[in-house]
């Protein structure tokens, strides 16, 4: 045994085992990321088909997370794939537009990429693109006719791969793009009269909306009087197309007033643009309040507003309110403060945002 050790060593002499550092399969990559992406409602085709034009404006950004302390640069590239689902939800086209960058080094420390890097005139190059003709022929129909890309979500899948590293990092963000043409004021009618706490309705197929409420004197037109500052009333809404009156100053019998919604659409540079509904009017008269502070059809009005943040939870609680004829009465306290009308309603705005934790209960 001894001797055939000894011939074992003997063969190894002046043999020389240089060893290199190569990642092993299945090895977890140094790199990570976080990914980000522009609030933007409204893009043009240029936006999206970005490889093609010299983009100026931001859609995502990819910070690429690498340990300051390590030895070398990495070098990395990225897959994007792109799924378009238009707004009517019966259109779509997966993998519309499919991107794959060649090579680049990521410095020790980081680097944070964008979409202005993939672009044309980018200091990133691509590999691979296409972009699906049967999607690109829907949207530019779409887009040359409006300006803009048709409303839908835009869903970027982004894969961050590493040279030398057999896994992947994943990411994506959802562009939730909106085309809003018109708004619709449905109630008050023009026109009507209401009592001091009217419920402001209206349509527009946008998010974002401004309602804006102003007095209007004799001889001033409707369009001087929406102008003038400060308003009655000025409220930003998200996701609501109506409003009971209330956080403005309180409306008085006899006094007519005009109102207008104005959707808002952010754009990839970080502007809004306005679609501005017509110019509604409307007088208040308090004979329609009645005896108490609150009833009839604004007792309904709060009520639909409470249904409408509650009533995905409790629909058996308003369910039981309305079948029982229950109305409000002007006895109105918090924390056993009395509350008028307006603070009452003030405090309905407050709950709007606090709908997600409240808790109710009808007895």
């Amino acid at each position: 045994m001894t001797s055939i050790r000894r011939e074992m060593f003997a063969s190894l002499t002046g043999f020389a085992l240089i060893l290199f550092p190569v990642k092993a399969s299945g090895q977890p990559c140094s790199l990570s990321m976080q990914v980000s992406h522009t609030a933007a409602e409204q893009l043009s085709l240029a936006d999206l088909d970005f490889p093609n034009f010299r983009s100026t404006n931001l859609l995502f950004t990819v910070n690429i997370i690498y340990p300051a302390n390590a030895p070398a640069s990495a070098m990395a590239s990225l897959h994007l794939v792109m799924d378009i689902t238009l707004a009517q939800g019966t259109i779509s086209f997966p993998g519309a537009l499919d991107l794959t960058t060649k090579s680049f080094s990521v410095p020790p420390g980081g680097r944070t990429i964008t979409n202005m890097n993939l672009a044309t005139g980018g200091d990133i190059q691509t590999q691979t693109y296409s972009f699906s003709r049967e999607a690109k022929t829907k949207i530019e129909d779409i887009a040359l006719l409006t300006g803009h890309m048709p409303a839908g979500s835009y869903n970027f899948h982004i894969e961050l791969k590493e040279l030398g590293c057999a896994t992947t990092v994943n990411d994506q963000v959802e562009l939730l793009l909106q085309n809003p043409t018109r708004v619709e004021l449905r109630s008050p009618r023009d026109g009507e009269t209401t009592n001091t706490f009217p419920l402001f309705e209206f349509y527009q197929d946008g998010y974002r909306a401004v309602l804006t409420v102003a007095e209007k004197s004799p001889e001033q037109t409707r369009e001087d009087a929406i102008s003038r500052k400060p308003a009655m009333l000025e409220v930003d809404l998200s996701g609501r197309n109506s409003f009971l009156y209330s956080g403005g100053r309180p409306l008085e019998d006899g006094k007519t007033y005009v109102w207008t919604v104005v959707s808002k659409v952010r754009t990839a540079g970080g502007l809004d643009i306005d679609v501005s509904g017509p110019i509604g009017l409307f007088t208040v008269s308090g004979s329609l309040q009645g005896s108490g502070a609150l009833n009839g059809t604004v007792d309904d009005a709060l009520l639909t507003q409470l249904e409408e943040m509650l009533g995905s939870k409790y629909h058996a609680v308003f369910q039981q309110i309305r079948s029982g004829g229950y109305h409000l009465t002007s006895n109105m306290s918090l924390n056993d403060s009395k509350l008028s009308a307006s603070q009452l309603l003030d405090l309905l705005v407050q709950l709007r945002d606090l709908s997600d934790s409240i808790e109710l209960s009808f007895e």
